[in-house]
């Protein structure tokens, strides 16, 4: 009888072990996930405005103005994460090293072209590890059918890490800006 105690009190400290290393797992995907969206969410800022930044770049981007994008992703300040059309068969996301830092890197992180990183603290308590980044591509986008107008659409990817640095979420969001000087 006794062991038999011993044992379903070692179940079931079992399963409350299993239960919080569950949930806590789940508040981790969670951040990550706040996190991409937030990006999401500044990228289309970035693209859209109303941006008052003094590296502001919205007013460069539209349908018809591409002239940031560069094949394989930008990498100076002034196009920084701004990638042409893909050709390839593989994602652009599969081929940024989103872990790179300094100058050269090829994506954008939070707040970089809208100054809203300002209060997005990363890397302690119930925070991301690190800022998320974004991605931003063109791709084909007809709005008219039936019109042989050439309109690009933008792709946007956005990375979010969680509490642990090897949580992350990768969401996507496509955006059109129509081009209003037409």
């Amino acid at each position: 009888r006794l062991s038999a105690s011993f044992m379903l009190a070692a179940v079931g400290a079992q399963l409350t072990l299993l239960g919080e290393k569950s949930a806590r797992n789940d508040r981790d995907r969670q951040i990550a996930f706040q996190a991409a969206e937030a990006a999401l969410g500044d990228a289309e800022i970035d693209i859209m405005g109303p941006n008052s930044a003094s590296n502001s770049r919205n007013d460069q981007m539209d349908s018809r103005t591409l002239q940031l994008f560069v094949e394989g992703c930008g990498t100076t300040a002034d196009n920084r994460g701004l990638c042409s059309t893909n050709t390839n068969t593989t994602p652009f996301y599969k081929s940024i090293d989103f872990e790179e830092t300094g100058n050269s890197r090829r994506y954008v992180t939070l707040g970089e072209y809208t100054g809203r990183a300002t209060g997005f603290a990363t890397g302690s308590s119930a925070l991301p590890a690190q800022l998320p980044r974004y991605i931003i591509e063109t791709i084909a986008y007809n709005p008219i059918q039936g019109s042989n107008a050439q309109h690009k659409a933008f792709l946007v990817t956005a990375l979010g890490y969680g509490l642990n640095q090897q949580t992350q979420v990768m969401l996507q969001s496509v955006i059109f800006k129509p081009n209003l000087k037409c």
